[in-house]
């Protein structure tokens, strides 16, 4: 007999949400080098389905305020995991819409932990190895969501890039513009890391505001996230663009895929520069820089990851590398 049973993190049961990974994956899944986080920002609730002694799905309710779409009042499903067992996915989501549409949801996004500054998107295949900072899960977690009337509301893809060739006259020729109004470009200083995050929050505020789905993150969060990585970071091929004022106007944050232990293998994780008409340019020129050190550290591709197809950095990949990696999908459907 089964059972839905709700619980969060600040009860004495929620081990249970966590512990239930054991039984899905393997021991030696790639899963388990994910951390496993539920954010409580935002966070309605955790559900758990049991089946007698074990618990087979999982899930947790985001109301996100600042997210709305379509004009609807939307909600989102994330953490979710799932034994290969429709039945289950089904009683689950099933009771995740009622209550969602009892707390008056119009629509719901998932997976997404709560906004995407959080895990959010299910691979869409595994044709590749697992990067470092990738996400793992089951497959068949696509079928299920479709099965509840789940559709695609955004598609996004990883390229790698195995020639590193820089120095296109175009960006060459863009770079010498830039210079010559002022621009810099400059290692991010991790003696004073703590100032340089700050600065980079601020200026996501304006980078990232008309990104899909976007919503602010608070400081505090932020810089956390950060800090937890500066042991990761190496400062030449994290970059910082700024104009002849000192003010930030593009960076690259890249990190080594730690994964890959054949080759030297670099992930650009976050790319940005100022939406002003002057800067255009300015993103294949930071990368056109972090390429000439990757080849001069010994690095042989790179992956340019999580790319919304929509988004301006399609256009920007494209350039120094055409060749799929990996795609991933976020789901959306109407609570009727």
């Amino acid at each position: 007999m089964t059972g839905i049973i709700e619980t969060g993190p600040d009860r004495s049961d929620f081990h249970l949400f966590t512990e239930m990974l054991r039984d899905i994956y393997p021991a030696d899944s790639m899963r388990f080098k994910t951390p496993d986080t539920v954010p409580t920002d935002f966070l309605t609730a955790c559900y758990l389905l049991k089946d007698g002694e074990t618990i087979v799905a999982r899930a947790a309710v985001y109301d996100n305020p600042l997210i709305r779409y379509a004009g609807q009042r939307t909600f989102l499903v994330g953490n979710y995991e799932c034994a290969v067992r429709d039945e289950c996915a089904r009683e689950l989501l099933d009771h995740i819409i009622s209550n969602v549409k009892k707390r008056g949801g119009e629509y719901l996004i998932g997976p997404m932990n709560g906004s995407t500054w959080e895990s959010y998107r299910f691979l869409a295949d595994q044709n590749n190895p697992l990067f470092f900072t990738e996400p793992y899960h089951h497959l068949y977690y696509n079928d299920q969501f479709k099965k509840m009337g789940f559709e695609p509301i955004a598609r996004y893809f990883s390229n790698i890039d195995y020639g590193l060739e820089p120095d296109n006259p175009e960006i060459l020729a863009r770079e010498m513009d830039l210079k010559a109004k002022g621009m810099t470009i400059r290692p991010i200083d991790l003696s004073g890391f703590e100032a340089e995050i700050s600065r980079i929050y601020d200026f996501n505020l304006l980078a990232f505001k008309t990104n899909f789905l976007y919503t602010p993150i608070g400081r505090e969060a932020f810089m956390k996230k950060y800090m937890q990585v500066k042991g990761l970071i190496d400062p030449e091929l994290t970059l910082l663009a700024e104009e002849a004022g000192g003010g930030l106007v593009g960076y690259f944050f890249c990190i080594r895929d730690f994964y890959n232990t054949v080759n030297k293998s670099l992930i650009v994780k976050t790319l940005a520069r100022h939406p002003a008409p002057e800067w255009s340019g300015l993103g294949h020129v930071i990368g056109n820089v972090i390429y000439r050190k990757a080849l001069e550290l010994g690095y042989t591709s790179a992956i340019h990851s999580f790319i919304y197809e929509q988004g301006t950095s399609t256009k920007l990949s494209a350039h120094f590398s055409g060749s799929n990696y990996r795609n991933y999908l976020l789901y959306g459907r109407p609570i009727r």
